[in-house]
């Protein structure tokens, strides 16, 4: 009766360890899914906001494009380094959030690949074409390689930047914004 219950137990576990290495073996191509189709969303929003508009515009649409993949930065590298204990015991007291931070701190590394990697690196490439645009727009007569090299250095080195200075802050507070992120999405979630 023993040796059956351990036989069942150890088969139960089999089953459970073949189905998570299944959903991992298929992580890579819903992250290629999600990467061209969030590219797909962004570039169109750049490209139609950026055909006509005047600089003043482009300039902005440019830094909220850094911003935003700052912001999405800190978010991953917060779930990479949380600790999920605060956020059980706020479950079991059904603070509001509580439940979907540790869905989050759970899911690190999916939350970290598709905050990061996926929508951080995506703005990066994008804000580097939106100044591609730019030079071109303002320097229409005859594009200098010079300044093209520079305006796309710069965006680099904001970028890159800003990232450092949100991944010291995210590490320091993860917690905290990991439970901010988690409030915001348990509004639209269903109760």
């Amino acid at each position: 009766m023993k040796d059956e219950k351990a036989s069942n137990l150890k088969t139960e576990k089999k089953e459970e360890k073949n189905k998570k290495s299944k959903r991992k073996n298929i992580w890579p191509v819903i992250v290629l899914f999600l990467t061209l189709a969030l590219s797909f969303i962004f570039s169109l929003i750049c490209e139609l906001v950026m055909g006509n508009a005047p600089l003043a515009v482009a300039y902005i649409l440019i830094v909220f494009i850094i911003l935003l993949s700052v912001v999405f930065d800190m978010i991953g590298t917060a779930a990479a380094s949380c600790d999920i204990q605060p956020f059980l015991s706020m479950s079991a007291r059904k603070v509001k959030g509580a439940k979907t931070a540790v869905k989050l701190v759970k899911n690190a590394e999916k939350v970290s690949s598709v905050c990061a990697d996926i929508i951080g690196d995506i703005c990066g490439i994008i804000s580097g074409a939106c100044g591609a645009a730019i030079v071109i727009k303002q320097f229409a007569d005859g594009t200098s390689i010079i300044i093209s090299v520079l305006f796309s250095a710069f965006i680099a080195a904001l970028t890159v930047f800003g990232k450092s200075l949100g991944k010291s802050y995210a590490m320091t507070n993860s917690n905290k914004i990991i439970y901010m992120v988690a409030r915001v999405l348990s509004v639209f979630k269903k109760n």
